[in-house]
Parts: structure tokens; C-alpha cells; sequence
């Protein structure tokens, strides 16, 4: 049987889940792999000003418990809900990666941080204490949480322009929450905004919409809350001590 791209269109269903398995293997198998590959010596890019920031627990509010589920919920809703702009948002998402690995790569950026049992025994400090131990402190320039904070953002605001403030500053709030809890210094934040922003704007002109579909909404709508809930349990858990 003839597999045309009016099947892909009828069978979109299959072909967005399969953005998902996708991108599980570049943001979890992949990124691993790539922070073991260097061409050179890690380096830092510290400021003066970054040396002035101390790590707050607060921000762990931001860089944890409201990232993930920012980013997860926004994915699903792009791929099953909004259907037509699922291949212009999933082309974005492999220009972030594809640049910011090769860079990764060839440019290794690292962060100099606290000791994870040197930090206070609040919850929020042990969650970053724990965030340590499983993220080695490689693969920072560009920051993937401003990126694809970013990337999130840039999108929604598109889609919802009245509430374009709210998104920026959850996006804003997250690329913060970076510096705050010693995972970036702000050279990283700055070059992950602006990576998201050329991928989005690449993607919308490059990529024509996909098939928009009508039929199920509110079943779709269901399965997205019910997944990007269980992924983003699931993406914080670990991090819990």
C-alpha cells in the first residue's frame, strides 16, 4: 500500500505520537551522550555579575515545579490539541536541540556550583541537592530551560496574545530561576532566548500548518491533561529527596 502524505494526514494521530518518542530520546538518551563528548577542555562564563548571585531555594519553585509542567503541558497541547501547528512546534524543538548540542560539542560551557551537601536541609534546597547529583554540571551554553521556556512563550503568545504578558513572565521567571539556583550563569539565559526565538521564527516560515482536526476535541483535550500530568509527575519525582 502506497503510504502518501494524504495516509499521514489521516493517520496524524500516530505520526505526532511519534514526535513524542522522539523527542524523549533526544532529551533523555541524547543529552547524556553528547555531555560526554568534548573536542575541548570545558570552559565557564562567569561575569563579575554572576558572581555577585547566590543561590536562593526559592527559585527552585520555578526551575523545577513549574518548568516542567509549563513546557510538557504546552508539547501536548501543540500535538494533540492545536494539531495543526504540531510539525512547525516539533521543528522548532530539533533546531533548539540540534544547535545547542553541536555547540555543547564543540564549545563545552560548564558551572561551577555549591556542593550538593553543603546546601540548607530545606525541602527545596534538597530538591536542588538532588537535581545535582543526577544533572551533571555540562551541557550549559545555551540553556535549554531558557530555550525552551522560551520556545513555550513564543508560541502561546501567538496563540493566546492577551495573555502574551503572563507567558513571557513565566518564561522570564524560569531563565531567572537559572542563576538563582547555580545552574547557569546569564550568558547561558540570553543565548537560549534568543536560539528559541530563531527557531520559532524559522519554523513558521519554513513549515506550512498540518492537518487542523475537529472531530474529539474534548477527548483529545482529556488525554493531553491526563499525559502531561502523568510525564510531568513523573519528570519531577525524581528529583524529589
Amino acid at each position: 500500500m502506497k503510504f502518501d502524505m494524504d495516509m499521514l494526514r489521516k493517520y496524524w494521530y500516530i505520526k505526532n505520537t511519534m514526535y513524542i518518542v522522539l523527542y524523549a530520546l533526544i532529551a533523555l538518551f541524547l543529552y547524556d551522550v553528547v555531555a560526554e563528548i568534548h573536542i575541548r577542555e570545558p570552559t565557564t562564563l562567569f561575569t563579575p555579575l554572576d558572581d555577585l548571585i547566590g543561590f536562593n531555594s526559592f527559585f527552585v519553585i520555578f526551575y523545577v515545579f513549574i518548568f516542567y509542567p509549563f513546557f510538557i503541558f504546552t508539547f501536548g497541547y501543540f500535538i494533540y490539541v492545536k494539531t495543526e501547528k504540531a510539525d512547525q512546534f516539533f521543528v522548532s524543538l530539533l533546531i533548539i536541540y540540534s544547535i545547542s548540542y553541536i555547540v555543547y560539542i564543540i564549545f563545552p560551557v560548564m558551572m561551577i556550583r555549591p556542593d550538593p551537601d553543603t546546601l540548607p536541609k530545606d525541602f527545596l534546597s534538597q530538591v536542588m541537592a538532588q537535581y545535582y547529583r543526577i544533572d551533571p554540571p555540562l551541557n550549559c551554553f545555551p540553556s535549554l530551560h531558557a530555550a525552551l521556556s522560551s520556545i513555550v512563550a513564543y508560541y502561546l503568545s501567538k496563540e493566546k496574545p492577551k495573555y502574551a504578558l503572563g507567558f513571557w513572565f513565566v518564561a522570564f521567571m524560569v531563565m531567572l530561576s537559572t542563576l538563582f539556583v547555580r545552574q547557569h550563569v546569564i550568558v547561558d539565559e540570553i543565548a537560549g532566548c534568543v536560539l528559541a526565538i530563531f527557531a520559532g521564527w524559522i519554523s513558521e516560515r519554513k513549515i506550512p500548518l498540518g492537518k487542523k482536526v475537529e472531530q474529539n476535541l474534548q477527548l483529545r483535550i482529556i488525554i493531553t491533561i491526563v499525559l502531561a500530568s502523568l510525564i510531568s509527575f513523573a519528570s519531577i519525582y525524581k528529583f524529589i529527596p
